[in-house]
């Protein structure tokens, strides 16, 4: 048989890079950042033009790629860049003083935004003296197709260049174009962006989307503090942070690490959206040699950060107060049907949990605000009220975490499905060792309506509901063993015997027409109390049993039997199953082995859920008597 791959439908690609083939902000940011994560210190970025028939290019003095790396680059879907080639980048031989940068890419999608500009597009790469073309399209049969175009060789520098294939009018104009990338990429004064040969600089931010300010350092000086409004959340924080500059030079990196830590929690709209440039060159006295970081034990610049973070702290809430007001005014319009519901008492609670929220939790979103809102609506109109919060209350980080994960994964509605059967499952096995270990038991009858729910612990065959207590068949042994039928009468669904009990399960067939013919198959299952051994003599009772039943017509030839024998003994030698014929088989079970691969088809979660709740109650006699009470009904 020849192999076959895989298939993919043309919307594919579309679907698996998002908004990278979609929104030309976050193209454009994407391809630019691909420019940085080769070490370009130069981008230029022509416009597609119609009236000039001019397509998209975007060209930068990275370090290149050669023909091998880019076809394995271009050609893997999710390319896990941090794991090939590292967090960081050095720079090329000839930034030989540069430090290292930390890259943006993560997944390898950034690469599909230029299909957004043309399908197919041209790459121009070089390096190491040796430049190649390719072409990448999307592809009919594969996502995306790849084809080398030229090659030369004893070619100077290196770099990349994408070019356009076809002209693709955009609504952006260049402007706009600058304004996007100037919000984004001006916090490393070495890398430079044009877009149709005109430098982005802090000219081209939007009004109200950058604010100067002075803040004065005593004794030192005063530093000039710039904030700059991307107006719109990223994907990550990676266009974003705190700069320091020092005579127009970067010092470090520019993230929200600050002095003593993490300064801002990355998860937050606002480090996603704003980015800060301080201008302090008067603590060039420590700066490092290789520019990677102030002196940290120097005083004076523990004082300048304390300062400045404290500036910015202030700005981020004084930016946030006025969105907080009206995202108030939102939430509210939002839930203003289900508030409606509420009585009045608490929808003063609702209101003041809506003040206390914003206040207290500046940095979070709209979208935030909304679902914890919508979730106290939620709890006003339950039965349990605020039950939920106290135990979310009491969770770790790590565990908030995990239900995260959770969630993500299930609907709430799935996950306890899967839990209430896996919680039963354990507590019936819990009830079944609890009733087989006690020897001095005279109910071994109570353990029958446990086994016709337990089933599946023979094997995953006998998983199917469609094994059901055949009541017929139970009436004829009944009429074997007459009035040695100790108290049959209140058990309808199996036999009780002096010294045992027997219930059996059928699973119906049906012929060509869906006429109900008899048995398919046929499990017997019979318990026997303490003290009493398996052997022989049993098997041929069970046998006796089968051999009844098909003198009735119940069964027939072709009837798969399964007889079980339980009991806490065997005697030596009669462990081996018996065969009757191609499909009878009888076998002797311990308790102790019935209940311990009951353990195993449950993946031994009763060790690994022992400390949960419902594992901590002492007895499952309530369980039980609902579960036998429902099936008696």
């Amino acid at each position: 048989m020849s192999k076959q791959g895989t298939l993919f439908d043309k919307r594919f690609l579309g679907k698996h890079a998002g908004q990278i083939m979609s929104d030309p902000t976050t193209a454009l940011v994407e391809l630019v950042a691909n420019a940085w994560d080769a070490y370009a210190t130069k981008v230029s970025i022509s416009w597609p033009s119609e009236e000039a028939g001019s397509p998209f290019r975007i060209l930068d003095d990275g370090i290149g790629m050669t023909r091998n790396e880019f076809q394995k680059i271009w050609r893997t879907l999710d390319y896990n860049r941090l794991e090939t080639q590292g967090p960081e980048i050095d720079p090329p031989p000839e930034l030989m003083n540069a430090l290292p940068r930390k890259v943006y890419g993560q997944n390898g999608r950034g690469r599909h935004a230029a299909f957004l500009f043309s399908s197919p597009y041209l790459v121009r790469t070089w390096r190491d003296a040796n430049e190649t073309t390719f072409r990448v399209s999307e592809g009919s049969t594969q996502p995306i197709s790849v084809e080398i175009v030229q090659e030369r060789s004893d070619v100077d520098g290196h770099g990349t260049e994408i070019i356009g294939e076809r002209v693709i009018p955009s609504k952006l104009t260049s402007e706009e174009v600058r304004s996007i990338l100037s919000t984004r990429f001006l916090l490393d004064p070495s890398f430079s962006v044009s877009v149709d040969e005109i430098k982005v600089t802090f000219e081209d931010i939007p009004p109200g989307a950058i604010e100067v300010k002075e803040v004065d350092i005593p004794t030192l000086g005063v530093a000039e503090l710039r904030v700059i409004d991307s107006q719109k959340s990223d994907r990550t924080t990676k266009q974003h942070g705190i700069a320091w500059w020092v005579q127009n030079r970067l010092v470090g990196q520019a993230d929200w690490t600050a002095f003593d830590g993490k300064f801002i929690d990355g998860r937050t709209e606002e480090a996603r959206r704003y980015s800060f440039i301080v201008t302090a060159d008067f603590l060039k006295p420590w700066v490092l040699p290789d520019w990677s970081d102030f002196d940290k034990n120097a005083d004076q610049v523990s004082t300048a950060q304390d300062i400045i973070h404290n500036a910015i702290r202030d700005t981020i809430s004084h930016l946030l107060r006025a969105r907080r007001k009206e995202t108030k005014e939102k939430v509210k319009q939002t839930f203003r049907s289900e508030v409606a519901e509420l009585p009045q008492l608490s929808q003063d609670r609702w209101d003041n949990m809506l003040d206390e929220l914003i206040e207290k939790c500046p940095t979070f979103g709209e979208k935030q605000i909304s679902q914890v809102m919508g979730l106290l609506a939620s709890m006003e109109l339950a039965e349990s009220k605020y039950s939920l919060l106290d135990k979310l209350s009491e969770l770790s980080p790590d565990d908030v975490d995990a239900w995260n994960n959770i969630l993500e994964e299930w609907t709430l509605r799935t996950a306890k499905a899967a839990l209430d059967e896996v919680r039963y499952r354990l507590k019936l096995i819990e009830d079944i060792r609890q009733k087989t270990e006690d020897h001095d038991t005279d109910e071994v009858q109570d353990l029958q309506p446990l086994i016709e729910k337990s089933l599946w612990i023979f094997g995953p065959e006998y998983e199917s509901i469609e094994y059901t207590s055949n009541r017929g068949m139970t009436t004829v042994l009944k009429r074997l063993f007459g009035s040695q039928s100790k108290g049959s009468l209140n058990r309808p669904d199996f036999v009780v015997l002096p010294d045992s009990t027997v219930g059996i399960y059928a699973r119906a067939k049906f012929d060509s027409e869906s006429n109900e013919v008899g048995s398919e198959a046929v499990v017997i299952v019979e318990l026997k109390r303490p003290g009493v051994s398996l052997g022989s003599s049993e098997k041929n009772q069970a046998w006796k049993y089968i051999k009844e039943l098909k003198s009735k017509g119940y069964i027939d030839d072709s009837t798969k039997v399964r007889a079980f024998i339980l009991g806490n003994q065997i005697e030596r030698g009669e462990g081996d199953e018996r065969k009757e014929g191609e499909n009878v088989v009888i076998r002797p079970i311990l308790y102790a082995t019935f209940v311990s691969q009951a353990e195993k088809r449950m993946l031994n979660l009763h060790k690994k859920l022992s400390d949960a709740p419902f594992m901590q109650s002492a007895s499952n006699d309530d369980l039980t008597r609902t579960e036998t009470k429902e099936m008696f009904s």
